[in-house]
């Protein structure tokens, strides 16, 4: 008995001139078979193409501001760092020196100062962040009023540094500053190098600690509770838990935190041009930031080569530092 096939066929139905269907232009392949032309492509309408360029413009805007705003004064500030510069925005007069500006500005011992109070400052970084870590862990439990507590911390955050800054002045007073009147002494908080940098430190970590806390609280409330109770079961204390579960749960966002903390401290500087305009000259220049001397050199002292050899030394500087932030991050940060 002849096997049966289990597929029947099926019948295809080819375009011919005779089947064509009415009102159809029928045009021959290789085959010599007739198939139907290709549609066209729909006209756009006036309103699609005004959409379509209203969107390219408001998409060009952000690269026009980037190109007009950074990348060119990014590259007129390394043309000059070769050039001595005889007036601050001019190249009139100006001669080409080199590599002299760069050999200046490391044998300037101001410049050295200006690195290591900003390094000094850095370092504070991570016990910020740790402390701000630690007041989100307690915000985090179920407390009442936690919510007015967050918006009591933030408001330092979103106030004017130059405020702030005065604000803080008037606390560090000898004669009648707060701070002296509680303690009943008459400290000099501005004058000592050590002193200078603690009011600093101090006044940096009041005014930034909010939005740490809010990013850090919005990351603990992500964080699976399973991984505690499982934890809890397996006997872990409180220590243990912070350590093995809080701590990588928001180590994305500690991360984040360090990135941008950094960058923003080697940028510092309307703090402590505010609290001493001459960059604590009475206490060995302990105020004198890497961006402060930038500014003192470009328009105080009009040296805008010099200035800007400090530039892109801050630049290399910051690029620096992130590359190794990003490298080291993938020993201790956890996205899973």
């Amino acid at each position: 008995m002849p096997a049966r096939n289990i597929f029947p066929r099926r019948r295809c139905w080819i375009l011919t001139p005779q089947n064509k269907p009415s009102g159809v232009n029928m045009t021959n392949d290789i085959s010599g078979h007739a198939v139907p032309p290709r549609t066209k492509r729909p006209r756009r309408t006036k309103i699609a193409r005004k959409e379509e360029i209203c969107g390219t413009v408001m998409a060009f805007i952000p690269v026009l501001r980037c190109i007009l705003f950074s990348l060119i004064p990014m590259v007129l500030a390394l043309v000059m760092a070769f050039y001595n510069m005889k007036k601050p925005v001019s190249f009139e007069g100006a001669k080409f020196c080199g590599l002299d500006n760069f050999k200046t500005l490391f044998r300037d011992p101001d410049f050295g100062r200006a690195a290591v109070n900003t390094l000094v400052y850095a370092l504070t970084l991570p016990v910020s962040v740790f402390l701000a870590l630690l007041v989100a862990a307690s915000l985090n439990a179920d407390v009442k009023g936690r919510g007015a507590f967050r918006v009591v911390l933030f408001l330092p955050y979103i106030c004017s540094t130059v405020a702030i800054v005065y604000i803080w002045k008037w606390l560090y007073n000898t004669n009648y500053g707060i701070f002296n009147v509680i303690l009943g002494k008459k400290i000099g908080w501005l004058d000592s190098p050590m002193m200078f940098r603690v009011s600093l430190i101090l006044m940096m970590v009041w005014a930034t600690t909010g939005y740490k806390v809010i990013l850090l609280s919005a990351a603990l409330t992500a964080v699976n509770g399973a991984y505690y109770e499982a934890a809890e079961i397996d006997g872990a204390n409180f220590v243990q838990k912070f350590m093995h579960v809080t701590l990588p749960a928001v180590s994305p966002t500690v991360f984040f935190l360090l990135i941008t903390g950094l960058i923003s401290i080697f940028q510092m500087f309307s703090e402590s041009q505010v609290m001493d305009p001459t960059g604590g000259q009475k206490v060995n220049y302990a105020g004198l930031t890497m961006v402060f001397y930038l500014y003192r050199e470009g328009y105080s002292n009009a040296h805008m080569g010099l200035a800007s050899a400090a530039s892109w030394v801050l630049t290399a500087v910051i690029l620096l530092v992130t590359v190794l932030n990003f490298k080291l991050s993938k020993l201790w940060v956890r996205y899973d």
